[in-house]
């Protein structure tokens, strides 16, 4: 007797680790013998491309069950045989996100079928996308209604079957365990240093601040400010060899969760400017939204600047721009740049492009809720004062409210910066003159510094003029 469980979930946003709605269907004898469905309140934000997506909107989950409500109704079935999902792995991993967070204790691993893979076994050349295979064997199929998209994953195992497929040789493991981060595996953040988590809003760019939302959804108070455990010494954390894990010649973006220069971490800058100091070889691109407080709060021995920090101020607006630039001017730095993130109104800065500090420019859009639109008309004229004094002007991405031509775009997820990067904008300027040194002050060879490595999906990201490269964290596969 074979019993699989055919499901398929629906998630509110593009982070996809709540869901708000799950459908089941149960195969027993080659034979759908129960159905079953229910949205789920997700207790979390929907993005407007998911409500389009799947017609499921936060009104509508209100007085759903939450996950941890439904689960003990659902477990039973999804227990009772060989789990199957078309595209498995995105369906599983937000299952496995939601037993997580809701401090749920499941199997430590479930065998599964996907009906993708097998698919591509059983019907080589074709597209194996789920309302093309339904087309293709006559199953009616209403896409993304989570029940409608479990019956359909059922009755296409079904047809693979009739078709002579052994399943048998199709089936795989997936882990629900938390999985151990190698110390020696990198991250795909491995170009950030955080040594301090947490900040307090000061300007109108901190709005819709994305590190006040994502914190939100950990139920942590983005304002409790503290300073990171294992994360503190990262610039200076070695592998087994007892090489550093950073590479000489790479670049670290500082305080992506906070402030370098946040009144609440004084008590902890001077160790981070002397583990800078350590790292002569490593880039250091520093951010600030408070450039006022920049001047009393450098090391002793800054002299005028060292080789390897990029300084940058955030300039989401005229306002901002016309505030924080003239200090940034004024102040002691080697390299020099400009944020305009989250890019929220227009801002020319030709006047201080014309004295020839500023070095580079990067804008992006603003995401998560509330998102202001970032227009195409801003941007260009940005890439337009930057390409006349040939300053590196970098359009990171659109934000997930883009305008062009009066028309509103709603773009989500990777689409933004693949969007930016086909907008033909960004533009490499002059390149900057790191003047990398070892520990003992000697220039380093060209030909011994990191060279970054950048995949496919990097290819037409807009981050890529500056980004670190891929770390090969496999997540693109």
């Amino acid at each position: 007797m074979s019993r699989f469980i055919a499901f398929d979930v629906e998630t509110p946003n593009s982070l996809n680790n709540r869901m708000s709605a799950i459908g089941i269907t149960v195969i027993e004898n080659d034979a759908i013998i129960d159905e079953f469905y229910s949205l789920v309140n997700p207790e979390t934000c929907f993005d407007a491309f998911n409500v389009q997506l799947t017609g499921i909107s936060e009104k509508m989950v209100r007085n759903a069950p939450t996950f941890s409500e439904l689960w003990s109704a659902i477990e039973p079935m999804m227990s009772g045989g060989l789990l199957v999902a078309h595209n498995a792995v995105f369906d599983l991993s937000v299952l496995k996100t939601c037993l997580r967070d809701y401090g749920i204790e499941w199997k430590p691993y479930v065998r599964y079928v996907c009906t993708v893979q097998t698919g591509r076994r059983v019907l080589p050349g074709m597209s194996h996308r789920l309302n093309v295979l339904c087309d293709y064997y006559g199953i009616n199929l209403n896409h993304h209604y989570a029940a409608s998209d479990s019956h359909a994953c059922a009755e296409i195992l079904l047809r693979y079957i009739e078709d002579g497929a052994d399943i048998r040789q199709h089936i795989k493991t997936y882990s629900f365990r938390e999985e151990k981060k190698s110390k020696e595996r990198r991250t795909s953040l491995h170009d950030i240093w955080n040594p301090w988590h947490g900040c307090k809003k000061c300007s109108e760019g901190c709005q819709n601040c994305y590190m006040y939302y994502l914190d939100s959804l950990r139920d942590k108070d983005c304002a409790e400010i503290y300073k990171t455990k294992t994360g503190f010494q990262y610039p200076l954390s070695k592998d087994r060899s007892g090489q550093y894990k950073v590479k000489s010649g790479e670049m670290l973006r500082v305080c992506m969760t906070s402030d370098f220069f946040l009144e609440e971490a004084d008590a902890w800058r001077e160790e981070a400017w002397q583990i800078i100091h350590r790292r002569p070889d490593v880039k250091f691109f520093l951010l600030t939204k408070r450039p006022e407080r920049v001047a009393d709060h450098l090391p002793d021995n800054w002299g005028d600047g060292w080789e390897n920090v990029m300084f940058n101020v955030t300039c989401e607006n005229q306002r901002r721009a016309d505030e924080r630039i003239p200090i940034l001017l004024d102040l002691p730095f080697k390299h020099k740049g400009i944020m305009c993130a989250p890019y929220i109104g227009p801002v020319r800065i030709r006047k201080y492009l014309s004295l020839g500090q500023i070095e580079q420019v990067l804008c992006d859009g603003e995401n998560y809720g509330g998102a202001r639109p970032c227009h195409y008309e801003w941007v260009k004229n940005l890439h337009d004062e930057c390409a006349e004094y040939n300053v590196t002007f970098v359009f990171c991405g659109t934000g997930r409210r883009f305008i062009k031509d009066g028309k509103l775009y709603k773009l989500e997820g990777s689409i933004q910066t693949e969007q930016a990067y086909k907008s033909g904008l960004s533009f490499q300027g002059k390149p900057m003159d790191w003047r990398l040194t070892d520990e003992w002050g000697y220039p380093l060879n060209e030909a011994t510094l990191y060279k970054p490595y950048f995949g496919e999906k990097c290819q037409t990201c807009g981050m890529k003029l500056t980004c670190n490269g891929c770390s090969r964290c496999g997540k693109c596969k």
